[in-house]
């Protein structure tokens, strides 16, 4: 709203200075009062006015009704008649041609009587006639190139908006798939923490189905997924897992994009646990003003060739996309562990 606000203002206080140059710089009378009971700075005035008419007209009407439907005869028909009318309307209004020299300041002739410069067409005319035409492309020109590239950056913005969608609807299934394995463990071994993890399972569902398709979440509800998320894991790895989850956040009155961190968190257990061998993950996640780090680290002790899943790709391409110029990621994928570090500027 304040965007839109801050436009309307410019628009206006660009169209007024826009009206007022003809008075500001008229060449015939001494005085801005004087320039506007001047006939000749009253036909520049009107036509301005039409130049500033057929700008919002152009921009507003002509290219999207008629340029970006492709009907090209047509719009530069109306607008050949556009510039017709710029020309030859302010002259009819004011009843009056432009005179055969420059007026008195410029050229030292005396102006006929009543103060006006005589009825002959001759160079002043034609040195107007250019001036018009000169304006009249120039706005023509900028009226078409901000259309273009308002409409580039709507087909932007939409086409981003979709593969962020996309993105959404891939990382639901893969984090269900990996926790539904999770309570299956303990289901297969009677845990009594069963129920528990299917409570703790139906909140982060809640959360990534309700609020996660927002574009921005509150930080604090992000934190308390993922902890619920190494919650969940704990129970279900119990201490065959070395887990070490640190976290120092101030979360209030900031914003993150849903579900952009768990996918490194995932990727951690997904590769870095095996009954077999000495495993350990660490995750550390803090604040300091609005730049939030991410470290998490994991053993590779999952001999999965694949360490960089679906999850995280997508994670990278949401960083990229929402996060451009707002953040660093740094991933070392060693022979034996691999290591995210994040860090990026929140909303």
């Amino acid at each position: 709203m304040k965007g839109r606000t801050a436009q309307i203002l410019i628009h206006i206080t660009g169209g007024i200075i826009f009206l007022a140059l003809p008075v500001l710089f008229a060449p015939y009378p001494s005085s801005s009062f004087e320039a506007l009971r001047n006939p000749p700075s009253q036909r520049d005035m009107i036509a301005y006015a039409l130049l500033l008419a057929f700008f919002y007209l152009n921009y507003f009407l002509l290219i999207p009704r008629l340029y970006f439907t492709e009907k090209y005869l047509v719009y530069f028909v109306i607008v050949l008649g556009c510039l017709s009318l710029v020309i030859v309307l302010p002259e009819l209004i004011t009843h009056r041609h432009f005179g055969g020299h420059l007026p008195p300041k410029f050229s030292g002739d005396h102006p006929s009587e009543g103060g006006l410069p005589p009825k002959r067409r001759g160079p002043w005319f034609f040195f107007q006639t250019g001036q018009y035409v000169l304006i009249f492309l120039v706005l023509f020109f900028f009226s078409l190139l901000l259309k273009i590239r308002e409409r580039w950056s709507r087909a932007e913005k939409e086409r981003l908006n979709n593969e962020l969608s996309l993105l959404k609807a891939q990382i639901n299934p893969h984090f269900l798939f990996n926790t539904l394995n999770s309570i299956y463990s303990l289901a297969i071994r009677k845990d009594d923490r069963t129920a528990d993890a299917i409570v703790q399972l139906s909140e982060l569902m809640r959360y990534s189905i309700r609020e996660a398709n927002d574009d921005w979440v509150p930080l604090e509800k992000e934190i308390s997924y993922i902890r619920n998320y190494i919650s969940l894991q704990r129970s279900r790895l119990e201490n065959t897992v070395q887990i070490h989850y640190e976290e120092k956040v101030d979360a209030q009155n900031k914003k993150i994009a849903p579900l952009i961190l768990i996918s490194f968190i995932e990727n951690a257990f997904k590769h870095g646990v095996n009954p077999d061998k000495p495993s350990a993950i660490e995750i550390r996640i803090s604040i300091e003003g609005n730049d939030l780090s991410l470290f998490v680290s994991n053993k590779k002790v999952n001999l999965n060739p694949d360490t960089e899943g679906i999850g995280v790709q997508n994670s990278k391409t949401r960083l990229q996309l929402l996060y451009a110029g707002k953040h660093k990621l740094s991933i070392k994928d060693e022979a034996d562990n691999y290591i995210v570090d994040l860090l990026m500027t929140l909303e």
